[in-house]
């Protein structure tokens, strides 16, 4: 595989960061969206109105791929939060101690993050972005993906090839990338999907001048299945994203009953300051009925000059708040299976994307309940590990750290962390 021209299909926070990549090995790199004035609140993202939360290991990437941005996105009003001590985080309706964990989370808005991935991107000599253009399939055969064909969309042009060493999707869930295989006469990849029936509203607000400094809040407050993320971004603003499972507990989006699913999900303190905010925005609604994970890595054959990242791979349960940082490590793992070899890049990609999302899929859990001892015993811990987090500072530390995904979950079984959860909970 050559290093002239690299194509990535979609200009979202995953695509972004690969092009960033890619920049840096490849002579041209061209990133193409059906968006023709991305920087906004996207129709293509139907998620992008809710709370993000880019955690530590993500922004330790993102700064690799484009030194210096995290303090430019801090300059610019995007908020740096200990992962646990700035947090009033809850489990079953219990409050963690708020422990440093000297790791830090960066919160702002989709659109910001994606403003400033894409300022520092455009800058690099050789970098096309092909906005409002259609994605209409593959190029290549049996063997390997030669490029791609775009169709612009204003004004309805002739269809234009672009020819490409490498292709990436990053086209989110609505990926095409099993059709145009099996089109082209690959197999298309199984899916491992768990139901979560997630639903959330969100709305923009502005806090009373007392609550100006960070508030943020997450997990189930009051143990009632409703929860509550408040985050603070640029501008002072905060982005108030609540969710719930299931049919019975899906947020309203008419004034009325999402404040009272506020009043229902907030501890006292923050409902009222909730009642004396000021709204910025709509209350826009989303819906998240399973998370899904397409294994082209066990595929028997797949065709070189073709990889797939961030959503249109594998996307997570937004509860965790961990797809941008998933992203984030998928772009890492391209740039080192480019730089050890351009051999079976596709296959060596896969095997270490399999890696990083093996610990976040884990956490996502299983439909429907227990249904070995193995499983039964996993669950167990988890709820003694939980327990003792709310009273038990090297607990709950590890534990957070693990799901910022700071720490690998074998971290909990050490006998320093476990051993004082058994204990506590007995």
């Amino acid at each position: 595989m050559s290093n002239k021209n690299a194509v990535v299909l979609g200009a979202g926070f995953a695509g972004l960061l690969t092009a960033g990549v890619l920049a840096k090995l490849y002579q041209q790199v061209t990133v193409v969206d059906w968006d023709p004035a991305p920087g906004q609140y996207r129709r293509g993202v139907p998620h992008g109105w809710h709370a993000h939360n880019l955690l530590p290991a993500g922004a330790s990437v993102v700064e690799e791929i484009f030194p210096c941005l995290v303090d430019e996105m801090s300059a610019d009003g995007a908020v740096l939060a200990d992962v646990l001590s700035d947090y009033r985080f809850y489990a079953g309706g219990r409050e963690l101690p708020r422990v440093p964990v000297g790791a830090h989370s960066i919160h702002a808005t989709r659109p910001f993050y994606e403003r400033h991935l894409r300022r520092r991107l455009v800058a690099h000599e050789g970098l096309r972005m092909v906005l409002g253009a259609d994605v209409a399939g593959l190029i290549g055969d049996d063997r390997r993906i030669t490029g791609v064909r775009i169709l612009p969309q204003e004004p309805r042009g002739n269809e234009e090839i672009l020819n490409a060493d490498l292709v990436v999707d990053a086209m989110g869930r609505g990926s095409r990338t099993p059709v145009w295989l099996e089109q082209l006469g690959y197999e298309r990849p199984a899916e491992q999907r768990v139901h979560v029936d997630v639903a959330y509203a969100s709305r923009v607000v502005r806090l009373p001048p007392q609550h100006d400094r960070a508030l943020l809040i997450g997990g189930d407050v009051k143990a009632n299945g409703r929860g509550l993320l408040l985050l603070a971004v640029e501008d002072g603003q905060h982005v108030l994203t609540v969710t719930g499972v299931g049919p019975a507990a899906r947020p309203p989006t008419d004034e009325v009953g999402f404040a009272a699913f506020v009043a229902a999900a907030a501890p006292d303190d923050v409902a009222s300051a909730l009642k004396a905010a000021d709204t910025l925005s709509d209350i826009v609604a989303y819906r998240f009925p399973s998370t899904r994970w397409r294994r082209y890595d066990q595929l028997s054959s797949f065709p070189d000059g073709l990889v797939v990242v961030g959503d249109a791979l594998c996307s997570l349960s937004p509860v965790n708040a961990q797809g941008l940082t998933v992203a984030a490590l998928e772009a890492r793992a391209l740039r080192d299976t480019l730089s050890a070899s351009r051999r079976d890049v596709a296959a060596n990609y896969f095997a270490r994307a399999t890696q990083i999302l093996a610990a976040p899929w884990g956490m996502v859990g299983e439909p429907g309940q227990p249904t070995n001892l193995t499983q039964k015993m996993q669950g167990a811990m988890m709820s003694r590990l939980m327990a003792a987090a709310a009273t038990d500072r090297t607990v709950a530390a590890q534990l957070i750290r693990v799901l910022a995904l700071i720490d690998p979950p074998s971290k909990l079984l050490r006998p320093a962390v476990l051993g004082r959860a058994l204990f506590r909970a007995a």
